[in-house]
């Protein structure tokens, strides 16, 4: 009986006119679908609730609009396929192949995408609070505007992803334990991060440039050559964090905890470090001018070479 389900399924794509298509998309919620060859199949508006198309083929599948709410997808190969507005709420994508697929608008709430390639999608303005992608691939993804609290990006690989205005706020990447997710290049201008699991992140020329990262968790994050200028990092930990070379004038740091922090010839022109505790940070070569540290519990700072220092701070070594 399964077999002869995939089969009619196939044929019914391949063979019969798009009014027979169309009667497709309407009624194959709950069927089993492994293994489909469905590749360029017009499934727009289907109703695949749980579905079951675990391997199956939909590269270049028109699925716009489709119901794949706890859909089973894993190791599905959709490249360059449509899922704009899609509903994927809990569907299962564990190892499924989205290169340059579109999932702009799509609705991807708790759906679990660990070990997925995600490679140039397009994701602008999705929604996926809660969504997992541990381990997922996505350089060059393009997540602008995407609503993703909660998200778990722990080791994933995310270099020269957009993230711009992007909401990764709340837990954001917040589980406990180290993230060690590959952010390199990527761009986070006006993003949300407060609270956000950061904890050994690579974000080596990373853009955050106006992005909230209040009550962030960077601790023994990469962060060298960042552009984060207007950057908040109020209430933020940046404890044993590298920042060499970064851009981070007019940054806030309000009550920031850095603790050997690695800040080797930043910019932090008219940066503000009010109530802010600093052990044994290392501003060698730093441009300070406008700096403020109001308040600030500072010990064993190290600004040799560094240029317009407050003169609060010129006698710290």
């Amino acid at each position: 009986m399964r077999l002869t389900i995939t089969l009619f399924v196939g044929l019914m794509i391949t063979v019969l006119p798009a009014t027979a298509q169309e009667r497709l998309a309407k009624a194959v919620a709950g069927a089993d679908l492994r293994g489909a060859d469905l590749s360029g199949a017009d499934l727009k508006g289907a109703d695949l609730r749980g579905a079951n198309l675990t391997g199956a083929n939909l590269n270049g599948a028109e699925l716009g609009k489709a119901d794949l709410r706890e859909a089973y997808l894993r190791e599905v190969n959709a490249v360059g396929a449509n899922f704009e507005g899609a509903n994927l709420g809990n569907a299962d994508l564990t190892r499924a192949n989205l290169s340059n697929a579109v999932l702009r608008g799509s609705n991807l709430t708790l759906a679990k995408l660990d070990g997925a390639t995600v490679l140039g999608v397009q994701a602008s303005g999705a929604f996926l609070p809660g969504a997992s992608m541990v381990k997922a691939r996505g350089a060059g993804a393009d997540f602008s505007g995407a609503f993703m609290p909660d998200v778990d990006l722990r080791q994933g690989m995310f270099s020269k992803a957009n993230f711009t205005e992007a909401d990764l706020g709340g837990r954001g990447m917040g589980h406990p334990g180290p993230n060690s997710a590959r952010l390199g290049g990527a761009d986070f201008s006006n993003a949300k991060l407060s609270g956000a699991n950061l904890v050994n992140a690579y974000m080596a020329e990373s853009i955050l440039v106006d992005a909230d990262l209040t009550g962030a968790d960077l601790g023994w994050a990469d962060m060298s050559w960042a552009r984060a200028k207007g950057a908040n990092f109020s209430k933020a930990n940046l404890s044993w964090t590298r920042l060499y070379g970064a851009e981070l004038g007019g940054a806030v740091f309000q009550g920031a905890l850095l603790v050997s922090t690695q800040m080797t010839g930043v910019d932090v022109n008219g940066a503000d470090f009010s109530k802010a505790k600093m052990q044994g940070i290392d501003l060698t070569q730093a441009n300070m001018k406008g700096a403020r540290f109001d308040g600030a519990e500072i010990e064993a700072i190290n600004v040799h070479a560094s240029r317009s220092v407050p003169a609060g701070l010129k006698g710290e070594k």
